[in-house]
């Protein structure tokens, strides 16, 4: 009795086969050879990826697993899922709309109330009613918004702070040029020039990247660190740029896009009528369809068939074959169920409940609403703290530098002091929490200034509205003057 021998084949051994068979068959058929390699390139990208890297062994320190050409390919796959995939768009811009909103609020804080009127005026002018970035296109807040969302898609953005306007980078811009050699006292990773002494980064290479990830040899400029502002979140303290926000559910974005996909050719195929027409002669052919004319079934002048089905199909036997059809009900019961919890998993990396990226309320309580909504505002507010306000300071202390170059007035003490106030959420019920709150200022446990401050509202400001909004109904007799009240009042008590 002969045994059977396995033979083991590694990864390398296995990826050189299949290089090798799409090699023959790009002689053959160039279409299919195109065909696998995109079914192939989203996996290989993810299995070369640190996430899918071996438990055991030495695999290295710092951005080895996360090279410019991983990087390139995984941002690559994360943009065509946000173009073609509804529900990752969906998320995406939810997300974007939670953290950054329409705006982030800058009040300058000199300590001096008319110079911050100065530059809050001065702000409002040139960086929300103007165009403020390189091409005259966008104002602060749209540039804010969009740098936003190309950070959590792409995993990098980049702004270049020129004295002529405000330049976006995004992630693919910024890489190490194409067969550059290391310098001496300092090395390039992923684009980042970081010193070989120190340790700290003192610059960027900004240029027109090619397909693998780096930067044309003849076509990228370097820039020091201060004059470049570097939006991420690395995974790792060793790791000089991001990756997509959504890199950990790609696969999961992959698998239950192919089910729903499938699910959907099935409940349609299943919804369409199918007959069969079986013969037990060769002549034979029942009267109800061709009333006995042709046993064949169809015309004989013009070849079309005699019965037709829409949407459906008439399919004939052979002599005495006959077709057993297998009753499916697609969808499966289970399915939405499924499809809901699978969709929970792909949201979890950033943190999104299951009701915001279906935007599907129903059967949500109060409660559960109310939980789900605190749980992932805690997380958006990280985001401000640790992205965007950073961006905003950045953005407001070159806004001042350019001031005091038009203007020395501006140039004292305290000018960069600022708060940036991001947008805040409302309430899930308005009236039941409006009330917790009115509780919570009668026992003393909170103050207006946080209650304003969870609505993205100044407090001054609001006392100040209310002021202006009170002397205009004055003015307009809409109220009584409390000059005029008072003495109606002991009139009205004397008697």
């Amino acid at each position: 009795m002969r045994r059977r021998q396995r033979i083991q084949f590694d990864g390398s051994l296995l990826r050189k086969t299949s290089v090798a068979l799409d090699s023959v068959v790009g002689v053959l058929s160039p279409a299919s050879a195109l065909k696998r390699a995109q079914y192939r390139f989203a996996y290989d990208v993810l299995s070369k990826h640190r996430t899918h890297t071996k438990r055991s062994g030495t695999w290295g320190f710092g951005d080895q697993q996360l090279d410019e050409h991983t990087q390139s390919e995984l941002r690559e796959i994360a943009r065509d899922m946000s173009r073609n995939n509804p529900v990752i768009k969906g998320m995406l811009k939810t997300e974007r709309d939670g953290v950054v909103g329409q705006s982030a609020k800058v009040q300058a804080r000199s300590g001096d109330n008319k110079f911050d009127e100065d530059i809050e005026a001065a702000w409002k002018e040139r960086m929300l009613l103007s165009r403020c970035d390189l091409t005259g296109r966008f104002n602060f807040n749209q540039l804010l918004r969009k740098a936003y969302l190309s950070y959590r898609r792409d995993g990098d953005f980049f702004c270049l702070f020129a004295d002529d306007g405000i330049q976006p980078v995004e992630g693919e811009q910024v890489g190490t040029p194409w067969g550059k050699a290391q310098p001496e006292h300092y090395d390039i990773i992923n684009g980042v020039a970081v010193s070989k002494q120190t340790k700290k980064i003192i610059g960027y290479y900004i240029g027109t990247p090619n397909k693998y990830g780096y930067i044309e040899a003849d076509a990228w400029k370097n820039y020091p660190a201060e004059a470049v502002h570097h939006m991420f979140n690395p995974d790792r303290f060793s790791h000089s740029r991001g990756e997509p926000a959504l890199t950990a559910a790609m696969e999961w974005i992959d698998k239950i896009s192919g089910y729903i996909d499938a699910e959907l050719v099935a409940a349609k195929v299943n919804a369409c009528f199918s007959m069969f027409v079986s013969r037990e002669a060769p002549f034979d052919m029942p009267d109800a369809y061709t009333s006995g004319v042709e046993s064949g079934g169809t015309d004989p002048d013009t070849g079309e068939r005699y019965e037709k089905i829409s949407p459906g199909t008439v399919m004939y036997g052979q002599i005495n074959e006959k077709a057993t059809p297998i009753g499916q009900m697609r969808p499966g019961s289970q399915f939405g169920e499924f499809v809901s919890k699978m969709l929970a998993f792909v949201g979890r990396p950033i943190g999104m409940p299951l009701m915001l990226i279906t935007l599907d309320y129903s059967g949500a309580t109060f409660m559960n609403a109310r939980i789900a909504y605190q749980q992932v505002q805690r997380i958006w507010e990280n985001e401000q703290e640790d992205v965007v306000k950073p961006f905003v300071a950045r953005a407001y202390k070159w806004f001042i530098d350019q001031l005091v170059k038009e203007d020395k007035k501006f140039d004292r003490p305290g000018k960069y002091s600022h708060e940036t106030i991001c947008t805040r959420w409302p309430y899930v019920d308005p009236l039941k929490e409006a009330m917790a709150d009115a509780k919570q200022l009668e026992n003393k446990t909170t103050n207006r200034t946080q209650i304003c401050a969870r609505q993205g509202l100044e407090f001054g400001e609001v006392v100040e509205k209310l002021k202006s909004e009170e002397d205009l109904l004055k003015e307009k007799g809409l109220v009584a003057d409390d000059s005029t009240a008072k003495p109606n009042m002991e009139k009205n008590s004397s008697q």
